[in-house]
């Protein structure tokens, strides 16, 4: 397997944008995929800067309802009229945040310029095809990212509650025994949906797990305190045989604290890195 960077936070190069979001472009044998698309066309831009044709996507996956994760959908679906997409329902509510002393910040994705007819909406796990399974509902045992604590969704009556994540998803890859856990932002908690993944697929183990850990919360500009990081490095030192690839909102600052923990089983990626599995 090979995995294109399209969009995080920081760039490897001068080539290519980087934007607060994240977009992973997946090659296996089988499949072309698009996990999360970032914020705008900036996923699109950095295709044709590093050569890949997006047309060839036959699969793409938005891992919840953050504009950051699938505000470049509605574009991805006119360059693409036949890749199916999946999301789960709750991604296409309202979402915000909410911090003290300031107006609500919509973070939601446009509803209106998303085609819907071209998206399939999972509320339980879900086979994609033999090499890809969905999963949502994560168990919640483990670390749960504070940074979650600004972060509201609107319920049907107009109330704006603390957002329970119920809809952000995980992507499960096999290519013959390689195993590639894909998340967007683990608001769940990693620990959590890594755990969730084996219990239900009776898995050992996962080789690889790509994505972002929610470490670090923008609105406030701070990284989870040292002992809540070591707690968080405490549930993944449990899986000793998988290799950790880590970016956007895990921060600045934990990636480094993590790998005096974890060595090199913790590596980052940012905008235009590939990683081979």
């Amino acid at each position: 397997m090979k995995i294109t960077c399209l969009v995080e936070n920081t760039t490897a190069s001068e080539d290519v944008i980087p934007r607060h979001g994240l977009s992973l472009l997946i090659e296996t044998r089988d499949h072309t995929l698009l996990f999360d698309t970032g914020p705008d066309r900036t996923f699109a831009d950095n295709a044709r800067h590093l050569g890949i044709d997006l047309k060839r996507v036959d699969t793409a996956v938005i891992s919840h309802g953050h504009y950051d994760h699938g505000g470049g959908l509605p574009l991805f679906q006119k360059i693409n009229p036949g890749a199916r997409v999946f999301m789960t329902q709750g991604a296409m509510g309202r979402f915000f945040v909410l911090s003290s002393g300031t107006a609500p910040k919509d973070i939601g994705l446009n509803h209106g310029a998303i085609d819907t007819r071209r998206c399939t909406f999972i509320s339980e796990d879900t086979p994609v095809s033999d090499a890809l399974h969905l999963f949502t509902g994560f168990t919640r045992n483990g670390v749960i990212p504070a940074g979650n604590a600004v972060l509201y969704r609107e319920t049907p009556e107009s109330m704006k509650i603390p957002d329970d994540f119920t809809h952000e998803l995980a992507l499960l890859v096999r290519e013959g025994s390689t195993t590639l856990l894909l998340t967007g932002c683990s608001h769940s908690g990693l620990g959590n949906m890594l755990a969730t993944v084996l219990e239900r697929t009776g898995l050992t183990h996962v080789d690889h797990v790509v994505g972002g850990f929610h470490l670090y919360n923008p609105s406030a500009r701070q990284t989870e305190p040292r002992k809540r990081l070591d707690r968080f490095a405490g549930e993944l030192l449990k899986h000793p045989r998988t290799r950790f690839h880590t970016g956007h909102c895990t921060g600045p600052d934990a990636p480094a604290h993590l790998k005096k923990i974890l060595g090199d089983r913790l590596t980052t990626f940012s905008t235009g890195s590939r990683i081979e599995t």
